[in-house]
């Protein structure tokens, strides 16, 4: 069987030595626990039922011909690479909102894990008590010290503005496909275009939406290929980041392979600023 990777760029992800794992909901009662092993995907129902969360896939082939070889080369030996898209556009939502505190990606995690476990549903599972991110109604009736506690207490009025918004406009914006789910979200009020983009990337598994210019992408880019004389500036490096793809399908696998790189790179040092 040909070498596949899982991109597990989400925070809700667990890694132990033998697999990892992560709980996903549909917003409709439909709540799965997804594990990888390294070699196959597998999803237990935890509750309700429906379609299972779409699977994304590329491959190194599919990247584009400009990209350095250097980078190029990086990527390769991820072979396939196979990416969950979020089944809640809520989840995504709140996720991208926490990324602005542009953490490490085990920083990131530890933040996303304790928002939820002090907050969220929880299901038990084969790897013990497991949580979702909180409801928005749950949002909206948390009292102050609640996101102190949290950790969270910079982001509270996004992620409170949010959560209203989202009651509002679940329904319809859940209908909406790339751009416009983009230029949907970013009408929250304290919610900007990059936050929209990474929800929109994040739901939807369409990695051509994804901000050209994320910190976390860049920095990826440079740890990848540190010797390829990437632009390191936001502009700069966006424009080149466009420039080497001439469709959509090949920006898209060239981010998303990116974004895989790091779930298996063991030290990933930001570029100066």
């Amino acid at each position: 069987m040909a070498h596949a990777s899982l991109c597990t760029d989400h925070p809700g992800w667990t890694d132990t030595e033998s697999r990892c794992y992560r709980l996903l909901s549909n917003e409709q009662g439909g709540t799965w626990l997804a594990s990888w092993d390294g070699q196959a995907l597998d999803f237990m129902p935890m509750a309700g039922d429906g379609s299972l969360p779409d699977l994304t896939y590329t491959h190194h082939h599919q990247l584009p011909a400009a990209v350095p070889h250097q980078l190029a080369d990086a990527l390769a030996p991820l072979g396939t690479i196979v990416r969950i898209s979020n089944p809640s556009l809520w989840d995504a939502l709140c996720v991208a909102i926490l990324r602005q505190r542009q953490l490490p990606p085990g920083a990131s995690r530890r933040l996303y894990h304790r928002w939820c476990t002090l907050y969220g549903p929880v299901f038990e599972s084969p790897f013990g008590a497991l949580h979702l991110t909180p409801t928005p109604r749950r949002m909206l009736d948390l009292p102050d010290h609640a996101f102190h506690r949290a950790k969270l207490a910079t982001l509270q009025a996004s992620l409170r503005s949010a959560a209203h918004a989202y009651l509002l406009h679940a329904t319809a914006w859940r209908q909406l496909r790339g751009h416009a789910l983009v230029t949907a979200l970013s009408d929250i009020r304290k919610v900007d275009s990059w936050t929209a983009a990474v929800a929109a990337a994040d739901y939807l598994g369409d990695f051509a939406l994804y901000p050209r210019h994320d910190l976390t992408l860049r920095t990826l880019a440079h740890r990848a290929a540190p010797d390829a004389s990437l632009p390191v500036a936001e502009e700069p490096f966006a424009h080149q980041w466009a420039a080497w793809t001439a469709t959509s399908s090949q920006l898209r696998t060239l981010t998303l392979a990116t974004l895989a790189f790091g779930s298996h790179a063991s030290s990933v040092p930001a570029p100066a600023q």
